[in-house]
């Protein structure tokens, strides 16, 4: 069982979080079209309504097809950044402890059917989460040393 990608994950959200927060200090930072409240809610959302239910579909061997999430169109403006920090922390809590029950042919046999990264299994779904936690978090080091200049 791949124990790193699970250490990975809680990593990654640990330092997207701290930029989150430093940034937040500068009323006006953004990344691209979103504030820091969008980018919290953004990845809370992700977690919740795409990570959760589709790497429990494809544990529960239901051979699932997923189309490519998004959620950029959504308004994020009643929430919160700490709520939504809150949320997202314990969203990915969570479904690493799922993870963590699973037997190995359930994380690494069965899979999925994703339009753009073909057959995924569970360990394969975590990596597609900690690429995006990257790539949020490359924005946010972008954005932390315009900050600084």
């Amino acid at each position: 069982m791949n124990e790193f990608i699970l250490d990975d994950l809680m990593n990654s959200q640990q330092i997207v979080i701290a930029m989150l927060r430093i940034s937040a200090e500068d009323p006006s930072a953004r990344v691209g079209a979103w504030d820091l409240r969008d980018i919290a809610a953004h990845l809370a959302a992700s977690e919740r309504d795409c990570y959760v239910p589709r790497i429990r579909a494809i544990a529960a061997g239901e051979d699932p097809s997923f189309g490519v999430f998004t959620n950029d169109d959504t308004d994020f403006s009643g929430i919160h950044l700490d709520d939504a920090l809150e949320e997202w922390i314990a969203t990915r809590t969570m479904l690493i402890g799922y993870v963590r029950t699973l037997d190995e042919d359930q994380r690494t046999e069965l899979t999925g059917h994703h339009e753009k990264h073909g057959h995924v299994t569970v360990d394969g779904y975590l990596e597609i989460a900690l690429k995006h936690d990257r790539d949020h978090l490359s924005g946010l080091e972008r954005l932390a040393g315009e900050l600084t200049h």
